[in-house]
């Protein structure tokens, strides 16, 4: 056994100074004297990976582990000899069978599951992932993984606890920054910018860490902060255009919406913006062009388009033809209220057109400032026999009719924060000579499981079609409440009175700090003092509900 060991002691000192063949040569002469040795099968599998015969090795690795059954390392370098030959179930197999047998490692968990996320077995990775940080808390890989797991599953919040883990683990800037993107994406904007701090303070030199400061600061107004650090991102990376488009935001929050306008157009280069679709005639540049007919297309927010499909009647009056496509459910809307030429769904193909424009690009191109916002209303009408049905519908309700939305969509990862849900809104219901309809479709309606609104009320969620049938309902009610979703865009396009509750970062263009909206002047907003916390405005947008009933019973 001694003189096993010397020629074992002496082929590993050979493979570290890269003589692989007198290592080889060593080693087998100690399986000569002991057949059953696990490490000397062991560097022969390596030696045969670093030949580039991972068949070769895999077996070697096979017999170093059938020698030494307890050590995981043997599986985990057969199973990565297996996965280079392409056969990963095999791999993972193997791997599984260590783990059942007792075999554990962290290292070993975490490569099991690695296999599983490649095939796409995102809750085994995770629970494997687990399994390693039991083993060991500060295992660094596992930590990083299950974050891209939790990531995947859409589990932000855990992925970004995951990732602030590994951030106060290794310390450094890269680790700080993804820790900080990853609370962004979860709109934790306090802790992202804590993390980003760090980040940018190890290495202020990486231009994706200032854009991300600059997010989490847009996401609670934090305006200085969040002006330093677009710009810095882009003195670093001129053309970064994540930061240019948020730096964009930043400047239409604060009211400049023409400069801002022009960054916001990066947007466009961005994956979360680009349109479903492509359109192969040019991109209108804001010239006016007597007989051309201009195509404006909106395939993101409901609210983005009812926002801006105000524009069209400008054109149109300065001789352009204007058509539009998008959303099915705007189409009667629109058509109704007479806006366009001409529309087309998204689901087939859109009109002829010469130029054509993504909606929300009309701002830019119009070269709209604060001093010039159209905001004639109405602008939209709904179609007669729907106002008819539904003023006949909503006639016998008693005193002030009020119209409630407690959810946007879920379709954007900022209802997180900008949905209050129906608990936080139940004061303002059962308010004495109000009474309140619920206007509230899709995801928020799992809310009426739970709580129901005081007072008298009628639910209209389940019977509302489209945008036209809404429009019509909101036609026939005295007030609409709702945060910001695509209801407040259509009520104010109404002229209807509406109050907006609306958080501390709230999208830019309710801006900063205004009680009122240049883009609807029958808007009264309601913001949150401390984020997350609806009681304040909630409080005082019933009051004033409360306060609208004398005015609205006396008249005739």
């Amino acid at each position: 056994m001694t003189d096993a060991m010397e020629f074992l002691r002496a082929g590993a000192a050979a493979l570290q100074r890269g003589d692989r063949v007198g290592a080889e040569r060593r080693v087998i002469r100690a399986l000569a004297l002991v057949p059953s040795h696990g490490e000397a099968w062991n560097i022969l599998g390596v030696l045969a990976v670093s030949a580039g015969d991972p068949a070769g090795g895999e077996e070697r690795f096979r017999r170093a582990s059938a020698c030494a059954p307890d050590n995981p390392n043997y599986s985990r370098s057969q199973a990565e000899c297996l996965k280079r030959q392409g056969r990963t179930d095999r791999a993972a197999a193997l791997l599984a069978g260590a783990v059942r047998r007792g075999v554990l490692s962290a290292d070993l968990a975490c490569d099991l599951g690695d296999l599983r996320l490649g095939m796409r077995d995102v809750a085994a990775a995770a629970a494997l992932y687990r399994l390693a940080l039991a083993l060991a808390p500060g295992h660094a890989r596992s930590l990083n993984n299950l974050a891209e797991a939790l990531s995947k599953a859409e589990r932000l919040d855990a992925a970004a606890d995951a990732l602030a883990r590994l951030a106060v683990l290794r310390g450094t800037a890269a680790a700080w920054g993804a820790a900080g993107a990853a609370l962004l994406a979860a709109w934790r904007q306090d802790e992202a910018r804590a993390a980003l701090r760090r980040a940018v303070a190890l290495d202020p030199s990486t231009a994706e860490h200032w854009a991300n400061l600059g997010f989490a600061g847009l996401g609670r107004h934090a305006v200085a902060l969040a002006e330093v650090a677009f710009d810095r991102a882009l003195r670093l990376s001129p053309g970064m255009e994540t930061a240019r488009a948020g730096r964009g935001a930043l400047r239409m929050l604060c009211g400049r919406l023409r400069d801002g306008a022009v960054d916001y157009e990066a947007r466009l280069s961005l994956p979360a913006f680009l349109p479903s679709r492509s359109y192969s005639r040019p991109v209108w540049d804001g010239r006016i062009q007597p007989g051309k007919t201009l195509l404006i297309h909106a395939d993101r927010g409901y609210g983005d388009a009812i926002q801006f499909i105000r524009y069209a009647p400008l054109l149109r009056a300065q001789g352009m033809r204007v058509v539009f496509h998008g959303p099915e459910g705007l189409l009667d809307l629109f058509r109704a209220s007479e806006l366009v030429d001409g529309l087309s769904g998204l689901d087939g193909p859109p009109l002829a057109h010469d130029v054509q424009i993504p909606i929300m690009s009309l701002i830019h191109r119009m070269g709209t400032d604060l001093d010039s916002v159209p905001a004639t209303v109405p602008y939209l009408r709904a179609p007669d026999a729907a106002a008819r049905r539904w003023a006949d519908r909503l006639a016998n309700l008693r005193g002030v009719k009020a119209g409630l939305v407690w959810h946007g969509s879920v379709a954007f990862p900022y209802h997180r924060q900008r949905s209050p849900g129906l608990e936080a809104v139940l004061p303002l219901t059962g308010i004495p000579g109000v009474t309140t309809v619920l206007l509230q479709v899709a995801n928020g309606r799992a809310d009426l499981e739970r709580h129901t609104p005081l007072g008298p009320f009628l639910d209209l969620g389940t019977e509302l079609r489209d945008f036209a049938d809404t429009a019509a309902a909101i036609q026939a009610l005295d007030i609409v409440i709702s945060p910001c979703t695509a209801v407040v865009h259509l009520a104010g396009a109404l002229g209807k009175p509406v109050a907006v509750l609306l958080d501390q970062g709230a999208e830019w263009r309710w801006m900063c700090g205004r009680v009122d909206s240049p883009w609807y002047p029958t808007a009264r907003l309601y913001r949150q003092a401390v984020f997350g916390d609806w009681t304040e405005p909630v409080e005082r947008l019933r009051r004033d509900l409360a306060a609208l009933n004398g005015p609205l019973q006396d008249r005739p």
